[in-house]
């Protein structure tokens, strides 16, 4: 059954390549919640799979932000099940760019990522830090997911410890954005809620930030 959901993910994630690439990153590189809304929205049922596929698209086609997607599954969907698609989407993603570093190689993964301290940190992705690195990497907002997940795979990281960091980490984001998404269609109504989540969101990326200094800048053996 994993297989086939897989499978299928990636089908629709190969279509929107093939079919509406160009369109696609125009869309999510618009800054247009409104846009990405009515997109998704106008496949009807298939909502939910083509915002799953979306999320397996920007994380290929880093780095693309995600605050869209995630920000449209809340308004369509609400914040539970926009919660849980968003997830689901994010977990794909990462899993597909982690197999793509890992087949592709040093080069491929060069070339998306920016940031080339964390090419340095592959030996310690794979020691005994690296599910607390791709953890703690995943609760700081600020640093892309689809370059730790590029990086991760390129390290020859166990799929296990990366699904599992992974799928922790970027829980607390994934509802908070999406929170975020569904409070904007109704502002005054959620006013409160939303510096709330905002709050949280702060609070995250500074402890982010503190145990990143412990764990991530290291040098490698220290």
């Amino acid at each position: 059954m994993k297989k086939i959901s897989l499978y299928l993910v990636l089908m629709i994630t190969v279509f929107l390549l093939i079919m509406k690439g160009d369109q696609l990153i125009n869309l999510l590189t618009s800054e247009s919640l409104d846009r990405v809304v009515t997109y998704v929205q106008s496949w009807g049922l298939f909502a939910p799979l083509i915002s799953i596929g979306l999320m397996v698209f920007q994380a290929i086609a880093a780095p693309i932000p995600a605050f869209l997607i995630t920000g449209t599954n809340g308004l369509l969907f609400g914040v539970f099940w926009g919660s849980v698609i968003s997830w689901i989407g994010a977990i794909f993603g990462a899993v597909v760019a982690f197999y793509l570093a890992k087949r592709l190689g040093y080069d491929f993964v060069k070339k998306k990522v920016n940031e080339t301290g964390w090419l340095n940190q592959l030996e310690r992705l794979n020691g005994k830090y690296g599910f607390w690195i791709v953890l703690i990497a995943r609760l700081v907002p600020v640093v892309s997911f689809d370059l730790i997940s590029f990086a991760a795979g390129l390290a020859g990281m166990k799929l296990r410890t990366f699904l599992i960091s992974t799928g922790i980490g970027m829980l607390p984001a994934t509802i908070a954005y999406t929170m975020l998404g569904h409070d904007m269609s109704n502002i005054e109504q959620f006013n409160e809620r939303m510096l709330f989540i905002i709050g949280i969101l702060m609070g995250i990326t500074l402890i982010g930030i503190l145990l990143r200094k412990k764990f991530i800048k290291q040098k490698p053996g220290s």
